[in-house]
């Protein structure tokens, strides 16, 4: 608490993530890593404000992170640490955003990386740790049986980049709560997913700090969302008893907080309690309809599970737990161009099956590319991280796309590698147009 309180008394300039370093621990300047994390924006409502009138709502927008998630904070300081201890080698169990965060930021540093994914991944999440050179393992039906893998002897040479099992995590995470309080001040109410709860937990230490040292009156009210799927935390603070344990084979647009047992459930339950909070667990088609409605209405084009924040405040609204005047920040936790339910609702809503199929393949092939933290992709590179669609066909979409400037291709020896323009990413831009036109 010493060293937070005197980095706050020099009043710190903070205009990126490593403006925190200071606040770090074990960590040597020389070591950074970064893709340009952090500073995310914090966005005042354009619409739902209106809708759910509530005067003074915002969204924290991770989106605009290198990868597309909060995650790039985490990636950030571990592989900064590991290289200041020394390692070439990470390992991670993830079940999207956190191993596609740490693909991209070892890649950069050359380092080997391996993911433990589960069964239940997003598709786009698993073809960024591809993208970028991450051996992938998958283990299990959710994140918890691939947690356990990472702990085998065989990685104990490895750095531990599981975001439950380092600490380093919370410290990471916990930023956003301090970007938040620069951008907008003191706030009343945050709303956030529940996973296995290191982003509560994060948000929660972050404003505990700053309330200690005097920078904030109190801390906000935190609330905590899950899907009706699995709502473990949920259930347990609302007393809620489950006869029937959740099929974790069902199928689930929010996979990444996909979670048996949330390592840091009883943490949680406390933070939840003592901040005067709530737990709410959303169905699956509410969640999806927000979804669309943040793309529509915002201009936020989430992943599902962060979309399960503005469908709780509405839920929350209805039942007169928000004044008119509280300030709410709602976090923005990912994109939803990594979920498949996009490419999917694009092909559904399409005019004809023709258009449909065409869109979705393009789209796939597009999206790839601009994930993509290499210098280029190559065709056959593509066909195995999309796998649905044959390698003649993946070439003649790149042929055609290269034709409408979304793509160009260079000559490295003898690969010929494609990288996504400028129109390309204003195309992909505009997924969320698209999803509600069709």
């Amino acid at each position: 608490m010493d060293k937070f309180k005197t980095f706050y008394d020099k009043d710190p300039k903070i205009e990126k993530f490593w403006d925190f370093v200071e606040l770090f621990p074990f960590l040597n300047r020389n070591y950074i890593v970064s893709l340009g994390e952090g500073m995310s924006p914090c966005k005042r409502s354009k619409k739902f404000h209106e809708i759910l009138e509530i005067t003074n709502l915002y969204f924290k927008d991770e989106i605009h992170n290198p990868t597309n998630s909060f995650k790039d904070r985490t990636a950030a300081l571990l592989i900064s640490h590991s290289r200041n201890l020394g390692y070439d080698k990470v390992v991670c169990a993830s079940n999207g955003n956190q191993g596609a965060s740490i693909a991209a930021y070892s890649s950069l540093e050359g380092m080997k990386c391996v993911n433990f994914v589960p069964k239940n991944i997003d598709i786009g999440k698993k073809a960024q740790m591809i993208a970028n050179n991450s051996e992938i393992i998958t283990e299990g039906e959710t994140v918890d049986d691939s947690i356990q893998k990472v702990l085998s002897k065989d990685y104990i040479e490895f750095y531990q980049c599981t975001p439950e099992l380092n600490p380093l995590t919370i410290e990471a995470q916990k930023t956003i709560s301090l970007e938040i309080f620069q951008q907008i001040g003191q706030i009343d109410s945050i709303i956030t997913p529940m996973g296995s709860g290191g982003l509560m937990v994060s948000l929660w230490k972050g404003f505990k700090e700053l309330f200690e040292i005097g920078l904030i009156k109190k801390i906000p009210r935190i609330i905590g969302v899950q899907s009706q799927i699995s709502s473990p935390i949920v259930n347990e603070i609302n007393k809620k008893i489950v006869h029937n344990q959740t099929n974790y084979t069902t199928k689930s647009h929010a996979l990444g907080i996909l979670v048996k047992n949330p390592f840091y459930k009883e943490l949680c339950k406390e933070i939840i309690k003592n901040t005067n909070g709530f737990a709410v667990a959303i169905s699956e088609g509410v969640m999806l309809t927000f979804a669309e409605e943040l793309a529509r209405i915002e201009g936020i084009f989430a992943e599902p599970a962060s979309a399960l924040t503005i469908a709780a405040l509405s839920q929350l609204r209805e039942e007169n737990k928000f004044e008119t005047n509280e300030k709410i920040v709602c976090i923005i936790t990912g994109s939803a161009i990594k979920t498949p339910y996009v490419l999917e609702a694009l092909s559904n809503r399409a005019k004809t099956a023709g258009m449909g199929s065409l869109l979705s393949s393009k789209l796939k092939i597009l999206s790839q590319i601009s994930i993509s933290k290499k210098k280029g992709l190559y065709g056959t590179k593509l066909k195995e991280m999309i796998g649905s669609i044959s390698l003649a066909a993946i070439y003649q979409h790149l042929k055609e796309l290269e034709e409408k400037n979304l793509i160009v291709r260079r000559k490295e020896g003898k690969t010929v590698l494609y990288t996504i323009t400028d129109k390309g990413k204003k195309v992909l831009e505009a997924l969320e147009t698209l999803i509600t036109l069709f």
